[in-house]
């Protein structure tokens, strides 16, 4: 689907509706596709939901390519857990996100941005949802593009749901600068709605696409997301029923396979592995690819970023140091080598300073999407793998140790992951509990900045303080030079306040939407 994304933003450019709006549900109002000059035909179609795939990176003015998936949603998800850190000073705003003391408040500008840049895209799902049904063309495409559009809405609303909990359920498009406020529905009505999309998109979506329409929806995709919504609904609600239907949906996923080449998944070598089950499409264009890598990079001499945008995702040190020997993942997550500008230059954490062939002053930057042979931020070529078959491994045995214990078939799951990875068999024999912690210990390591980190830590709450917890325990281990782990993470004996299961309503969404209430525990904006 790379050749329409250029297409997709130029048509959601030139037939946008300026204006401005009270509304946060669509604080970018320019947002919007007129309806009076659109939607005539099945090229109109297709162009619409194109746009919607656009609005997970290719955000329209005032918001940036930072705001959503191109940097704050990882920064809100991975910094909270025990596996990165931005290594900055206790008050930086990056440092705020994951050192859980009161600094951190409602008005944090990423709060607002995801919020923002999330309700952005459900408009465009809407309008594709509320729009096409009326327009002539192909009932089978139709029905599918229509599917397309919803497994996008929910993906929106899985994540907000995740952040924040019950979110306002805005469903149908936004015509006019006039949208309406509306009050936040319950974590179940949020969630039922999640469901509801998923499943409506599984019943039409293709079990996959030709060729030149790689990165569409499918029917697995749907299937799966719809399996983790279920699974994050029981587990940070404690919804047992749900479960169930998790393991229920994630059985159905078939088709998909584990890669033999672990670290190939996010290098842009291999962006139709049979393990990929969905992912956000980038190409080598100014404006049309990923933006990661500047924030992901090392500092270097001389650097390969401008100051202030590499280096901002580091491997907390007890992190990096727990992975076995033998496992794969450690080189494929964690940069120990880049070669950029016909050199080579290395990470050894013995080396104080940086120079010519070395960057060791601070710990390594994150591997996955990263590339250095793109002209620019903006113009990166790796796909952003959002679901993949490893995770529906370790996802289906989560649910089946919540129903039945850890099953032989369980541990199966498990095993099948930790030997791609190179690592020996779980330890047999665990009770439930502590299968369970070891199975969340094996998604950090399987899937670290991929975007799963903080849904992970509030489906299992007393496990992940208590990692994060042991870190203040060992501040003069985990601060000593070069390779420190920053106090940007905690206070000495601080303990981390449960209000953290989820994150503030952001403050100028409440400033503008009376009807919403705030999340318990965070006060200094209380909202409805």
């Amino acid at each position: 689907m790379k050749h329409t994304k250029r297409v997709a933003a130029l048509l959601a450019a030139l037939t946008a509706v300026s204006g401005c709006s009270d509304d946060f549900l669509t604080e970018v109002p320019s947002d919007f596709v007129a309806p009076v000059t659109f939607y005539n035909n099945a090229g109109d179609a297709l162009a619409a939901v194109n746009a919607a795939y656009a609005t997970f990176v290719n955000l329209q003015s005032p918001l940036g390519s930072s705001d959503y998936v191109g940097r704050n949603l990882y920064m809100l998800v991975e910094y909270p857990t025990e596996t990165v850190t931005s290594r900055l000073s206790a008050a930086n705003e990056r440092s705020l996100i994951g050192n859980f003391n009161a600094q951190f408040t409602s008005s944090h500008p990423y709060l607002e941005s995801v919020w923002q840049a999330a309700y952005a895209g459900i408009n465009r799902a809407n309008s594709v949802i509320g729009r096409v049904p009326d327009v002539p063309m192909d009932e089978t495409r139709k029905a599918q593009i229509i599917g397309e559009a919803k497994f996008l809405r929910a993906v929106h609303y899985y994540w907000l749901a995740g952040l924040f909990g019950g979110v306002p359920l805005k469903l149908t498009e936004t015509t006019s600068i006039d949208g309406g406020n509306l009050a936040r529905a319950t974590t179940a009505e949020t969630y039922a709605q999640i469901a509801k999309d998923l499943t409506e998109a599984a019943a039409v979506l293709p079990a996959s696409w030709p060729t030149g329409d790689f990165g569409r929806a499918t029917k697995g995709a749907a299937l799966t997301l719809l399996g983790k919504a279920y699974l994050q609904h029981a587990g940070a609600y404690g919804v047992t029923g749900d479960y169930q239907k998790a393991l229920d949906a994630l059985r159905q996923v078939t088709g998909y396979s584990l890669d033999a080449n672990y670290a190939s998944l996010f290098d842009g070598s291999n962006e139709r592995s049979p393990e990929i089950i969905w992912s956000i499409q980038n190409t080598r264009v100014d404006g049309y690819g990923g933006t990661l890598t500047e924030w992901f990079s090392p500092i270097t001499s001389p650097q390969i970023f401008q100051g202030g945008a590499q280096n901002q995702f580091q491997a907390e040190r007890p992190f990096y140091d727990s992975y076995a020997a033998t496992d794969v993942r450690k080189n494929g997550t964690w940069l120990t080598s880049i070669t950029y500008n016909g050199k080579t230059v290395n990470w050894a954490w013995t080396s104080g300073i940086q120079t010519a062939t070395n960057y060791g002053s601070t710990g390594p930057g994150v591997r996955k999407y990263v590339d250095f042979a793109a002209a620019d931020g903006g113009a990166e070529g790796p796909d952003y793998v959002m679901l993949r078959y490893a995770d529906v491994l370790l996802s289906t045995a989560e649910a089946i140790n919540e129903i039945s214990g850890p099953t032989a078939e369980a541990y199966t799951l498990v095993n099948r992951v930790r030997t791609r990875a190179g690592i020996p068999n779980l330890t047999a024999g665990l009770a439930k509990a502590a299968f369970k912690d070891s199975l969340f210990a094996e998604r950090r390591l399987e899937l670290a900045m991929e975007m799963h980190g903080v849904f992970d830590s509030r489906r299992n709450w007393a496990w992940a303080k208590s990692r994060l917890q042991a870190n203040v325990a060992n501040l003069a281990t985990l601060n000593r030079s070069p390779f420190t782990s920053s106090t940007e993470k905690f206070v000495a004996g601080q303990v981390i306040d449960d209000k953290w299961k989820l994150y503030p309503i952001p403050a100028r969404a409440c400033e503008l939407n009376d009807q919403l209430a705030q999340n318990p525990g965070w006060t200094d904006v209380i909202c409805k």
